[in-house]
């Protein structure tokens, strides 16, 4: 009969069977969730050592019935604990399972190791301490229903980790799953010189998982400790070492093997944390990774080789519309410079797999985590591309052309226009053809093109047609790559606010306006940086802002307060709640060579500093209510319409008596209520203030408040 039991992602039961007998176990019984198997203590460590795949190696002692609390733990102190640990050790506990009678699982938890401490006691007079990070002996408990198995966990903080302090980027992917999908996809190949790559590496798991799979790396070796190294008292110590040393001395053979694994991405982020985990697994000088966007991606080696790559499928990074261009992107990249190579595809995107547009000659369902997954076996013809090869979606359907006669009209109206007044990114095309729903803007060779939100009425299989046809003409029509464009999708202001507070920030560039110059983000932020349709309301500013006591409240990026700046203002003084917004603004100064003297940049909520701040006056104050307040003000239920009332008032108090308001907007519907503003007098100017880009549909909306006497506050 089997005596252990090695726990698995699900969907890699049997790559981990096929593993264990390979390294050498005998018994192996395929279960659900892992694999039962082996018949002795040297079995067991060697799975240990060298399984890739296992998540976990548990020894079951008791299994159980346990309808409540007091039958659990009755049950799991009548072990004899004392074989497996004494007083002068740390222990933890681990909960796996659902449904358990005896109650949740932290209270099961606890249940546990009530019981193990008390057992202990009796016999030893003393208690054992607990350590849930690093404890001497690991108990891992398994529930369903009614029924117990607790088993001593002999891998200790789990198999997965391979010793090695890995850093990882937003979404990595666990090293035993990678290993699983190296094992389906036929790595290590049997020529020792046969290629393999990965476009989009990553933090780099799986060229790591590859390397050692190659070069024969036990990867329980590479581990600082593993449960059974110390504590549990049923540990062989002379068995671990010579098994320890057996697999060292394996390594030591393999390591003048020939190894061709390299790999690519277009982040430099996730390069640099790629280079730093190769330098911790000892492979810097094996593996060849560098920085590239997919579209420029070729092979390393000449073919054919191995691709597996586990691209970006929208339930923890970017968003499933988003990143159909970049399955598109991959498809057009195999087929065009991989011929002969074979590529498998790991996703948990069944809609972004079929943008790839490559037949799939075989898939396995895996779980990353609870996210069921595809891996996806693509063999590539070495034979010449046809002509107009590619699924039909690659071409703009027949009613593009719609499009491409506004683009390019806008293109004739538009471009002598920038050129004249030195503009290097502007709004190109804004929902002027009503079934191409989105804004294209041109950002001095970069475009962002926005989707907005179709009607209900829409098919979404009709505005995901629409929104490809944009993607495919957008690049002919303005001769740039690809690449350069960047999608977003969607009304997701508040999803993409929350991503800025973790996200790295490594593509701004530099945009010029006039003689202006600021800096833009069309990746990392939803908001660019730069309001295109607040250009004329900037020279609006920057012309009446000699001497001036300015005040930009809700500032931003500070580009209104750069205006005032450039036009001699005495001071500036802008108002945010977020600190990066604030220090992306100082840039913006110090680009345009305004020295930070008598400038300030203050952080704040708005409503507190309205609050604290009532006794300096100035000539101009801008107020710029935001489409969505949450996230702007600590306190909750506070709308712009409902509430801009009392934000005027407040702001106009701060007025010189002479002084001007000036209060915009994006927000959809809004109206200004004048009658709550007796003695201000309100101009609306947004005609004045909309710029030839924006003259077909004006999305900010202006006016301009003032009046002799202010009311102290």
């Amino acid at each position: 009969m089997t005596q252990f039991f090695a726990v698995a992602p699900r969907g890699t039961e049997g790559v981990l069977a096929e593993e264990l007998l390979g390294i050498g176990i005998s018994s192996v019984e395929e279960r659900r969730g892992g694999v039962a198997f082996g018949e002795g203590l040297t079995e067991a460590y060697r799975a240990c050592l060298w399984s890739r795949v296992a998540s976990r190696v548990l020894l079951p002692i008791r299994t159980f019935q346990a309808s409540d609390a007091n039958a659990l733990y009755e049950g799991v102190r009548s072990i004899d604990w004392v074989q497996h640990l004494g007083a002068e050790h740390t222990l933890a506990v681990d909960v796996a399972g659902k449904n358990a009678a005896a109650g949740p699982g932290q209270f099961v938890t606890l249940k546990v190791k009530d019981a193990i401490v008390d057992s202990v006691r009796d016999h030893e007079c003393s208690r054992p301490n607990i350590d849930t990070s690093r404890p001497d002996v690991r108990i891992n408990v398994y529930v369903r229903g009614t029924s117990i198995t607790v088993n001593i966990d002999l891998s200790g903080r789990g198999l997965h980790r391979r010793g090695i302090d890995r850093a990882g980027t937003e979404a990595p992917l666990k090293e035993n799953l990678a290993a699983a999908i190296l094992r389906l996809a036929g790595w290590p190949a049997r020529e020792a010189s046969y290629p393999f790559f990965d476009p989009m590496c990553g933090s780099g798991t799986l060229l790591i998982e590859a390397s050692w799979m190659a070069l024969d790396v036990a990867p329980g070796v590479t581990r600082e400790r593993l449960g059974l190294n110390k504590g549990w008292r049923g540990h062989d110590a002379l068995l671990w070492e010579r098994l320890r040393e057996e697999a060292t001395e394996r390594t030591r053979a393999a390591a003048s093997r020939i190894l061709c694994v390299s790999g690519a991405d277009s982040s430099q982020a996730a390069i640099l944390v790629a280079r730093a985990n190769l330098r911790r697994a000892g492979l810097e000088s094996r593996v060849q990774i560098e920085r590239r966007e997919l579209r420029m991606t070729t092979p390393p080696e000449s073919g054919p080789g191995i691709l597996v790559t586990n691209p970006p499928y929208g339930e923890r990074l970017g968003d499933t519309a988003e990143l159909g261009p970049l399955y598109e992107s991959l498809g057009d990249v195999l087929k065009r410079c991989f011929p002969g190579w074979k590529a498998w595809i790991f996703t948990g995107s069944p809609v972004l797999a079929k943008r790839i547009g490559l037949r799939s000659s075989s898939r396995h369902v895996l779980f990353n985590g609870p996210i069921e997954s595809r891996l996806l076996e693509i063999p590539i013809s070495a034979g010449p591309i046809k002509s107009g090869a590619g699924p039909g979606w690659r071409r703009a359907s027949g009613e593009s052309k719609a499009l491409v006669t506004r683009l390019h009209k806008n293109l004739r109206r538009l471009r002598p226009w920038a050129t004249r007044n030195r503009l290097t990114c502007y709004r190109l095309y804004d929902a002027d053809v009503p079934q191409y729903n989105v804004a294209i803007d041109w950002y001095d060779g970069a475009v962002r093109v926005e989707e907005y939100p179709p009607p209900g009425k829409v098919p979404q299989a009709d505005a995901d047609r629409r929104l490809r046809d944009t993607l495919l003409v957008v690049p002919d029509m303005l001769e740039v790559d690809p690449s350069a464009i960047v999608l977003r999708v969607g009304d997701r202001q508040r999803a993409a606010q929350t991503r800025q507070s973790t996200v790295e920030h490594h593509d701004f560039q530099v945009v010029e306006e006039g003689d202006s110059r600021f800096e833009v983000n069309l990746r990392d932020y939803w908001d660019p940086g730069l309001g295109l349709n607040d250009r004329h309301l900037r020279r609006r500013i920057r012309n009446q802002a000699t001497g001036i006591d300015f005040l930009n409240l809700f500032a931003r990026t500070c580009t209104a307060s750069v205006a005032a700046a450039l036009g001699g203002a005495r001071s500036c003084t802008s108002v945010d709640v977020s600190d990066s917004h604030l220090a992306w603004g100082r840039r913006n100064f110090a680009l345009n060579g305004v020295k930070l003297h008598d400038h300030y940049f203050v952080c704040s909520d708005l409503n507190r500093w309205l609050t604290l701040n009532g006794h300096r006056r100035y000539d101009l104050v801008i107020l710029t209510l935001p489409a969505d307040l949450r996230g702007q003000l600590a306190g909750e239920g506070v709308a712009i319409q409902g509430d801009h009332v009392s934000f005027i008032h407040r702001a106009g108090r701060l007025l010189k008596p002479s002084g001007e308001l000036l209060l915009t907007t994006m927000q959809k519907p809004f109206a200004l209520d004048s009658d709550e503003l007796p003695g201000l007098g309100a101009k609306e100017i947004t005609e004045a203030i909309t710029t030839p880009d924006f003259e077909q549909r004006p999305r900010l909306r202006a006016w301009s408040l003032g009046r002799a006497e202010v009311d102290q506050p």
